[in-house]
This record gives structure tokens, C-alpha cells and sequence, in this order.
């Protein structure tokens, strides 16, 4: 069933940057396989638990099996996975939801040989399917092929949405520089972890050593800056490759235009920021290759950004009075089983 895990994990991570009938609370039959409630849409314990085995396998093939007791500490205290997980497969469908509502207006839809792929999709998945999973979740092959083709329409809408953001990103924003900074600090860190600067005295000492190191690399070509970090003992020298943004927030805008303007081979005069004097030498200033990438990096951070303030007003018009605590079956919801479970 390689062929659809992968169709459907690729349809799940685009929504997750970021099927059903009547509401109406009711306690009667009909409604007792019914997770919660969402705008106009019950969800099923079926289509809860396709979305479950997905997430499932994805994540024990990353992780193993005994992921799922792990404890991790959120905004809310700790939580095991496995409690965040249930909440993402929620969350998960809901966004589905909402992007499905958005596609007609939007004039989107699927192809007949998106339907067909689909249609191939879902009998590899249901097929895949052991007969505890069906028995557990009377899951259909209609109910599966329903899933895959909502989560398609919902990655045409993002994509769709996301295109018609018109940005541009600067070579400079994303151009990306290696250095090598020799630091003569001018602090010093306690055991206990905190900070205490140089007297007067101490700094002038290192402003000394770091004009005669200068001095030694100018007039001996054989003296390496390994050379001078031995000879002066200096604990933070190193090589970074970094963004402006992240120079600027790491030395100061100051710091952070002298390097951008030094050239490649290139070694700077004795230059202070907070932490000491720096000697920096110029390896490259524009990495071609991890500047594409972080340009690439940059427009889908600012395309969810940008998303996902469109996604909360879609949200809000879907279903205003949606909460997670109140209005999920959490003893339904808790009833998929996790691997280790079973």
C-alpha cells in the first residue's frame, strides 16, 4: 500500500502548513459512531480513523512503535503524543473542511484522471486495511475514496490561495554567508550559567591581543587562525553560515553590514560588538546554492503566514462556535488504536 500512504501523507503535510451530513446533537443510535460535530458536517469514527492510521504509520516509521507514551512539553503542561496527535487529527480534518467549502467558490475542482488516480488510491489503502481496522471502524471504500478526494481539492485550494500572494524576496534577504569569527570575548560564564563582563582592564588586554593578532596575520601569510585561537586560548572562534537577519540579530545591524560588505578571501580590521572583538575573514559571501534554498525556505514561511490569516477568517465563517474540549466525543476519539495498543 506504498503508493497510497504516499498519495495521501503528500495531500496531509500541505493542509497540515497550515465527510457527512445533518448537524444537530442527537443521543440516539445514528449519532453514536459520531466523533464531533464541525459547521455543517458530522465526522464519522471511520473518517477519524483513516486520517489516524495515516498519521499512525507515519509517525512509528520515524519513530518506532513506543512513540506514543512519550511525554512532550507544551504551552499546556506536559502531554504524551499520543494526547497531540488526537488533536492534530482533528485539526487536520477540520482545515480539510474548510479548504473543501472555499473550492467551489474559487471555481476548483478535480480532473477525471485526478477521480481515477484516486479512485486506485483508496483501493490500495482499504486493501491494506487488516480486518480488525475494519471491524473497528466499519471503514467503506466509498468512505476512503470520499477522504482522499476532499484532501486533493484541499491542496488545490492552498496551492491556489497561496499563489495569488504576490511577494518578492530580495537576493540580499536571502543570501547566505560563511565567515570565520576569531571572538576575543570580553565576558566570562559562570557554572551557574550567568554572564559577567570584563573589567576596563580585562577588555583593553584583549583589544591588545586582538590588534596583535591582526597584526600577525597580515605580515606572516604561514599563521593560521587556528594558529591564533591556540596561541590566545579563545573558546568561541568559529565558522557560520548565516542570513543577514540572522547577523543582525546575533551581532547588530552595525557588525552585521561590515561583514556583508567584506569580500570573499577578505579579513576585516578589529571590529567590537557585545560579546568582545572579532577578527572575521570572508569565506563566502554568497553561498549560491544555500541561498536558493534559503530563499525557497523564506516564501513558504511568509506563504503560511500569509495562509494562515486567510485560514482563520475561513474558519470563523465555517464554524465560529467549534471547541475542541466541548464539542469532541474524546472517549470515541480515544478509542483509536495506537499500534503499541493492540
Amino acid at each position: 500500500m506504498r503508493y497510497a500512504k504516499r498519495f495521501w501523507v503528500i495531500c496531509m503535510s500541505l493542509i497540515c502548513v497550515m465527510s457527512s451530513t445533518a448537524c444537530g446533537k442527537k443521543n440516539t443510535e445514528e449519532t453514536k459512531n459520531i466523533v464531533y460535530e464541525f459547521g455543517d458536517s458530522q465526522i464519522t469514527y471511520g473518517e477519524y480513523y483513516i486520517y489516524g492510521k495515516t498519521i499512525e504509520e507515519d509517525y512509528q516509521k520515524t519513530y518506532g512503535n513506543g512513540v506514543w507514551d512519550l511525554e512532550m512539553d507544551t504551552e499546556n503542561g506536559n502531554r504524551t503524543l499520543r494526547e497531540i496527535t488526537i488533536e492534530d487529527i482533528i485539526e487536520n480534518i477540520n482545515r480539510v473542511r474548510v479548504l473543501v467549502h472555499q473550492a467551489e467558490d474559487m471555481n476548483i475542482s478535480l480532473s477525471d484522471s485526478e477521480r481515477a488516480d484516486i479512485e486506485n488510491a483508496a483501493e490500495t489503502f482499504y486493501n491494506g486495511l487488516t480486518q480488525a481496522d475494519l471491524k473497528e471502524s466499519e471503514i467503506t471504500k466509498e468512505l476512503v475514496k470520499q477522504v482522499m478526494e476532499e484532501n486533493a481539492i484541499a491542496k488545490k485550494v492552498y496551492n491556489q490561495k497561496i499563489a495569488e500572494y504576490d511577494f518578492e524576496i530580495s537576493e540580499e534577504e536571502a543570501r547566505m554567508t560563511t565567515f570565520y569569527d576569531m571572538v576575543f570575548e570580553c565576558y566570562s560564564v559562570d557554572k551557574d550559567g550567568s554572564v559577567k563582563e570584563y573589567t576596563d582592564e580585562k577588555k583593553a588586554t584583549q583589544l591588545e591581543k586582538a590588534n596583535e593578532a591582526l597584526s600577525s596575520l597580515a605580515q606572516d601569510e604561514n599563521v593560521t587562525y587556528q594558529d591564533i585561537v591556540d596561541k590566545y586560548k579563545l573558546k568561541y572562534s568559529n565558522s557560520y553560515t548565516m542570513a543577514k537577519a540572522e547577523m543582525v540579530e546575533e551581532y547588530g545591524e552595525s557588525v552585521a553590514d561590515k561583514i556583508l560588505a567584506m569580500e570573499d578571501g577578505e579579513v576585516s580590521t578589529v571590529i567590537q560588538s557585545q560579546y568582545g572583538y572579532h577578527i572575521f575573514k570572508m569565506m563566502k559571501s554568497n553561498d549560491e546554492e544555500l541561498t536558493k534554498k534559503n530563499k525557497e525556505e523564506i516564501i513558504a514561511r511568509k506563504q503560511k503566514e500569509y495562509f494562515s490569516g486567510v485560514y482563520e477568517d475561513w474558519f470563523k465563517d465555517y464554524d465560529s462556535h467549534f471547541n475542541m474540549e466541548e464539542d469532541v466525543n474524546m472517549d470515541l476519539a480515544n478509542k483509536f488504536p495506537f499500534a503499541e495498543e493492540k
